[in-house]
């Protein structure tokens, strides 16, 4: 996994994952301001916009960690971060105020290949900021509530990750009707998964199959969350479940 952070504010911070994917997030800088180079690879951009500071840090996970710091109360109160995603990613809400990354899988469904984390934000107290995310097409724009009781400098936080190896893979009303009709291992073929999920999924495809079959009786779709040994086929509704 390679971050990549612009030379200037008016930049984008490129992900590339392993397979040469990519995902670049346009920063809301409006200012030809340069980045400075600290440590722990933070690069911080002052005055990329008016009253405002903006720093990257590059994350272990594949990411990157978009600080913006409202100094003062003539900075703007929304952030705009458009995302440049492979032609076939979409986003996807997470049902806790962040978003998914969803690619297509070979054999049908989609997989989480990245994750935009629910957003937060500070006052110069510690006292939490209420803070939101709204969508316009591609385009993740942050909204930042400040009052009169806030504390200046405010900091907020976007983070995303790209090209993770574990997440959850969804499936569809006919995708999940499939495989409890066929059983997991004839309803959806195991090397169409990526790794580690095409090896989990083939071990437990019993709990699969019984999993799919009671999600297609509550009318669900059957969704399969994975990590590094973790394992927990489940149900869902809405979405990509149609």
């Amino acid at each position: 996994m390679t971050v990549k952070t612009p030379r200037l504010a008016s930049g984008s911070v490129t992900s590339t994952a392993g397979d040469g994917s990519s995902v670049s997030l346009d920063l809301p800088g409006t200012t030809g301001s340069p980045g400075v180079k600290l440590g722990a690879g933070t690069v911080v951009y002052s005055d990329a916009a008016g009253s405002t500071d903006v720093a990257v840090q590059p994350t272990n996970d594949g990411g990157a960690r978009t600080l913006v710091t409202l100094k003062d109360r003539n900075a703007p109160r929304e952030h705009r971060f458009a995302f440049d995603l492979p032609d076939d990613a979409t986003l996807s809400p997470d049902g806790d105020g962040g978003y998914e990354i969803l690619r297509p899988l070979g054999g049908g469904g989609f997989i989480t290949a990245g994750t935009i984390d629910a957003p937060w934000a500070k006052d110069a107290d510690g006292a939490p900021v209420p803070t939101r995310y709204r969508l316009e097409g591609t385009t993740l724009v942050q909204e930042i509530d400040t009052d009169a009781d806030t504390t200046f400098p405010v900091v907020a936080d976007p983070k995303y990750t790209w090209g993770i190896v574990t997440g959850t893979a969804y499936m569809n009303r006919a995708e999940t009707r499939k495989i409890a009709t066929y059983g997991a291992m004839g309803g959806l073929a195991a090397g169409t998964l990526p790794p580690p999920l095409n090896v989990l999924y083939s071990i437990n495809a019993t709990l699969v199959t019984a999993k799919a079959s009671s999600a297609n009786s509550a009318k669900q779709c059957l969704k399969i969350k994975f990590a590094a040994g973790l394992f927990v086929p489940g149900a869902y509704k809405g979405g990509y479940c149609k």
